[in-house]
């Protein structure tokens, strides 16, 4: 077993590599800028799996032809609440984003929005899109297929991606303020991320066996690679298959994007909803009720050893906390595979120095 010791890298550095990186692909510099920025804001809130250890992942893609990283979000419908975008195979965090901004005008006209995209990619940190309508003032959810990984309940044939959910609550701030933050539930339906086991993969380190992966006859595992190629469980057995359809049916067959297993890469769907509480009843009585469960919440009596905490609350303490230093400690897989970028794009590598 052969581990190493993470690495640390600035913040600022590791941005202008990425950004380096997308434009040396062939991506518009503002197109970059927006990719790069829902790459960091996810390795700054630790979810390290959905930041810049996918540069690499895209990269091949663009190489693949499979994602063009040219192209632009298409709106191939719009009606006063609801809009119908095509991505045309490009980024999901650049189609996804472009997406939503126009999703929270449509809403801003007439309190909600729904919007549905076909073609589109992997999208990231799905907590991101959300979040920037609950900024706008929006309850949101949003969720994505992806391609197929996970088993329906009972049975070893991979037909279902491990599509995520996220949700965006905002709360009552001054204008200008940060604080509070939205709480926000972003989970996909495998009890880890499949990044951590991906991971785990390239740095030869074993898995628990209580993240509940299967070999192809249904015994546990803790080897990465055994666990990948086997049957990869979803959160609360036959549930957990349930989702997974609801959500595929959401993104995939709502849109007319491909669903369960015809989903690739260049053909993920995805799905979006937003609500102003003004159009249900008063914005400042939900702030008060949100605000009434927070105090119900906080004032839960807590099991010894234990904490509490509202949802998104510990990427949100990340987030602040790896703000305030300045850099991130990633792990040495990752920073060997922006090498290889580097390498591949004729680009400088990513400094090491933190500054």
């Amino acid at each position: 077993m052969t581990t190493t010791a993470p690495i640390e890298l600035g913040i600022d550095p590791v941005g202008r590599f990425a950004h380096a990186a997308y434009v040396a692909a062939g991506m518009a510099p503002a197109d970059a800028d927006t990719v790069v920025e829902n790459q960091l804001w996810a390795d700054l809130r630790g979810v390290d799996t959905h930041g810049v250890q996918r540069v690499s992942w895209y990269q091949r893609w663009f190489r693949e032809g499979r994602c063009d990283p040219t192209t632009q979000l298409e709106i191939v419908s719009s009606k006063p609440t609801a809009l119908v975008g095509d991505g045309h195979s490009g980024l999901g965090q650049l189609v996804a984003t472009r997406f939503m901004e126009a999703l929270i005008e449509t809403a801003r006209g007439s309190g909600m929005a729904l919007g549905v995209i076909r073609n589109s990619n992997d999208w990231g940190c799905g907590a991101w899109y959300p979040n920037l309508a609950a900024d706008a003032g929006f309850v949101a959810m949003a969720t994505t297929t992806s391609v197929p990984n996970l088993a329906p309940f009972g049975a070893r044939t991979r037909l279902f991606g491990n599509n995520p959910i996220a949700f965006a609550f905002p709360r009552r701030r001054a204008a200008g303020a940060l604080e509070p933050r939205p709480i926000i539930y972003d989970g996909a339906l495998t009890p880890v991320a499949l990044g951590k086991v991906l991971r785990a993969q390239s740095e030869s380190t074993t898995i628990p066996e209580a993240w509940g992966f299967l070999d192809r006859d249904g015994a546990p595992t803790t080897d990465p690679a055994t666990a990948l190629a086997g049957i990869i469980p979803a959160i609360g057995g036959y549930k957990g298959t349930g989702l997974a359809m609801v959500t595929n049916i959401l993104a995939g067959v709502l849109s007319g994007s491909a669903h369960s297993a015809s989903v690739d890469v260049g053909r993920r769907g995805q799905f979006f909803l937003l609500v102003d509480p003004d159009l249900v009843g008063d914005k400042e009585s939900y702030f008060d009720a949100i605000e009434e469960m927070v105090e119900q919440v906080r004032a839960a009596e807590v099991l010894p050893g234990q904490q509490v905490f509202l949802p998104g609350e510990l990427e949100w303490r990340a987030y602040d906390a790896r703000r305030a230093a300045g850099r991130i400690a990633y792990p040495a897989s990752v920073v060997a595979s922006l090498d290889r970028v580097a390498e591949q794009l004729g680009i400088d590598p990513v400094g090491r120095d933190g500054a």
